[in-house]
């Protein structure tokens, strides 16, 4: 299993007693490396964060950089488990070997940034701190895991199980080191591969994620007006370009070389980001093309502790309700003024932010609109329209955790490089499967999901820190058995039928203009290529794992 992924998910299998409830004390929040961090691996120093979600009652994983990962490394731990519930609030400090629990009801109600400052000032000046804001502790569902102010483990609701566990941050400070096997030898690989990937990925030094503003949108995938539109007609407003401008600097998660997070300055907001995803469903989903709101949002989203997919897609919701003259939230598309006050009313769930935290799939079945819920396992979509790129819809319904797009990026094929159709789901099954089962091995590494490493490269690292050759087909073995094991996590834990919106299936949600005007899968297509997917699989037709898959997979639990 690796380690990162698929270590996180045997865990989780053997610690997480099967059909508990998501909020109960036993159930875990792990916090799992990859065997790279703190080796000087450009990415590798990753932190996955997991849990049974309480979003979603299945698997979830996510994924942050910043500094944490290694120095959890050096304290002397490949992972930390925390079970149960405190009473009070409490904070977990790790130095070294020294392990304690100490109170913190003078921390509750901090801010992330504020809880940071506090551990360095009252733990040590260098310690890495994982904490929530105000979201988490009010159990916001989509309330995340914050690190280094401005990264985050944002989806799946790991924020709010530690607000329920009282549990507002967890700080360690690590005084050893990481070996491997031969140290010159793995830092000449190291420069080696430096030399070979940093030109393909140079994209992401000079415009990060931003970059994909423009051939999302120009593909007609671009999330606009909640979900109403593919093409967002102010998007040049928001794209790499206009953030450029306001660019002042960029900053690396620890040791690596890319320095992909950019640092911006606008009308008294400074800050890195925000992300592609952030612009995508905060930005034209609310019918925003504003840099200097769009800046103080995803600030007050990270002050507070909130996913910005998920708070975006719920708030372009309440605008769209109110638009149509089904409930009057008192926001709007490209309303300013309401729009920068939402993250704090959510994360206190105080105004329309008690509602609003319900999530979109309840708030569109509250109000009579079930179809305009933009998720998938009650899991809020990120930034790419299946209308523009079909097999997105098959990537979502299938993913592992809900609506994700870090398992399967077929939108790259189809938008961003042209080399499949994007209205078709002909030939989808099978890419989507193997991007499944690739990324599974890279989230075990952990690298960035932004670096693109070649196979054989992330096989030479694993050779080089364990002393064993990887060849490709050793590691897509590797992914595929971890992909199963997630597949068998959630049919224990009774994951929802593998299915996709509405909008993004039936034609009665097709664009009106745009070049995915009039596009729509239909559900005959759609389930067809489901079956497709499950028979590619080796699962039945209800999506079980076949006993001879697992046996050939050497996956050593069962249902």
């Amino acid at each position: 299993y690796i380690g990162g992924k698929g270590l996180l998910l045997r865990y989780l299998w053997q610690e997480v007693p099967p059909n508990i409830d998501p909020w109960a004390p036993e159930n875990p929040i792990i916090l799992m490396t990859g065997p790279l961090a703190g080796t000087g691996a450009c990415t590798g120093s990753r932190l996955v964060v997991g849990c049974k979600s309480p979003i979603t009652g299945i698997f979830n994983d996510s994924y942050v950089g910043g500094s944490f990962a290694p120095e959890m490394k050096f304290a002397g731990y490949d992972a930390i488990i925390i079970k149960g519930e405190s009473p009070t609030p409490v904070v977990i400090t790790i130095a070294d070997d020294q392990v304690s629990f100490l109170p913190a009801e003078t921390y509750w109600g901090l801010k992330t940034s504020e809880i940071e400052a506090a551990m360095r000032r009252d733990f040590h000046p260098r310690a890495k701190t994982l904490s929530i804001g105000p979201a988490g502790e009010n159990e916001v569902p989509w309330a995340c895991i914050s690190t280094d102010q401005y990264h985050k483990a944002g989806r799946g609701g790991h924020g709010a199980l530690m607000g329920r566990k009282k549990l507002k941050a967890v700080t360690v400070r690590g005084s050893g080191s990481v070996t491997v096997g031969d140290a010159r030898e793995y830092l000449a690989y190291l420069l080696d591969l430096q030399s070979q990937f940093m030109d393909d990925n140079l994209w992401l030094t000079e415009e990060g994620t931003l970059v994909l503003v423009d051939p999302i949108n120009a593909g007609g995938a671009m999330p606009t007006r909640n979900w109403s539109s593919g093409h967002f007609p102010d998007a040049h407003r928001v794209n790499s370009e206009a953030f450029t401008r306001v660019a002042t600097g960029r900053r690396a998660c620890t040791q690596c070389s890319m320095a992909c997070r950019q640092w911006h300055e606008v009308t008294g907001v400074a800050g890195e980001g925000p992300e592609y995803e952030t612009v995508a469903l905060c930005g034209p989903n609310c019918g925003v093309a504003d840099v200097a709101a769009l800046m103080k949002f995803n600030q007050e989203c990270d002050e507070w502790g909130l996913d910005t997919i998920s708070a975006g897609a719920v708030l372009a919701l309440a605008m769209d309700l109110t638009e149509r003259d089904v409930h009057d939230f008192g926001v709007r598309f490209g309303e300013l003024d309401s729009y920068v006050r939402v993250p704090r009313m959510m994360a206190t769930r105080e105004g329309i932010g008690a509602e609003l935290a319900l999530g979109a799939r309840v708030l569109a079945q509250q109000y009579g609109v079930p179809g305009r819920s933009p998720e998938v396992k009650n899991l809020e979509l990120p930034g790419y329209d299946p209308r523009g790129s079909f097999g997105m819809a098959l990537a979502y319904a299938t993913s592992d955790r809900g609506a994700c797009h870090m398992r399967s990026y077929t939108v790259g094929g189809e938008v961003l490089s042209g080399s499949f159709p994007p209205d078709s789901l002909e030939g989808k099954a099978a890419l989507v499967i193997a991007k499944q089962d690739w990324t599974s091995v890279y989230y075990s590494g952990i690298w960035c999901g932004n670096f693109g490493l070649s196979r054989e490269a992330v096989g030479g690292l694993l050779d080089r820190i364990w002393g064993r050759p990887f060849a490709e087909a050793d590691l897509l073995k590797i992914g595929e058995r971890v992909w199963n094991l997630g597949r068998l996590f959630n049919l224990r834990e009774g994951v929802e039928a593998d299915t996709a919106p509405a909008m993004a299936v039936e034609p009665a949600y097709a664009f009106a203009d745009g070049v995915s005007a009039g596009r729509a899968i239909g559900w005959a297509a759609f389930t067809a290529a489901l079956r497709e997917y499950y028979a590619l699989r080796g699962w039945d037709a209800s999506g079980v794992p076949s006993e001879a898959k697992l046996t050939e997979l050497g996956i050593d639990v069962r249902l």
